[in-house]
C-alpha cells in the first residue's frame, strides 16, 4: 500500500468520513468508537479471538484469523483506507513487555 502523499488524497478520505487528521491517535479513537457502536456485541459473541480491521472512513469491518489476513482483505476492498486493528475480545491487538535483562529486549506476543 502506498503512503498518502498528496493533500487531495487526504481531503478525499475526509470527505468519506475519515478523521480530520492522519494522526494515529485520532485514527485509533475513531476505529474504537466504530467498533464499539457497530460490531463489538456481535463479534465478541461470534468471532472471539479473531482480528478485525476497521476502515475509519467508511466504518466497514474486515475479519481475519490473523492480523495479516484481516489487513489483506481490507486493503483489497479499500486500497486507500485508514485502518485500525482490533483483536476481538482483547484489550489490545498485541501484548508487549520489557525486561531489564541484557539477554532480552522487547518481547512481542
Amino acid at each position: 500500500m502506498k503512503p498518502f502523499t498528496t493533500r487531495q488524497q487526504i481531503e478525499s478520505l475526509r470527505a468519506m468520513g475519515a478523521p480530520n487528521s492522519t494522526n494515529p491517535k485520532d485514527i485509533a479513537e475513531r476505529g474504537e468508537t466504530i467498533y464499539k457502536e457497530k460490531y463489538r456485541q456481535k463479534y465478541e459473541e461470534e468471532h472471539l479471538g479473531k482480528f478485525v480491521v476497521i476502515e475509519v472512513g467508511s466504518g466497514q469491518a474486515y475479519l481475519g484469523d490473523t492480523p495479516d489476513a484481516a489487513f489483506e482483505t481490507a486493503r483489497e476492498e479499500s486500497p486507500q483506507g485508514l485502518f485500525h486493528l482490533i483483536k476481538v475480545g482483547s484489550p489490545g491487538a498485541f501484548r508487549a513487555s520489557y525486561s531489564p535483562s541484557e539477554s532480552l529486549d522487547w518481547v512481542f506476543q
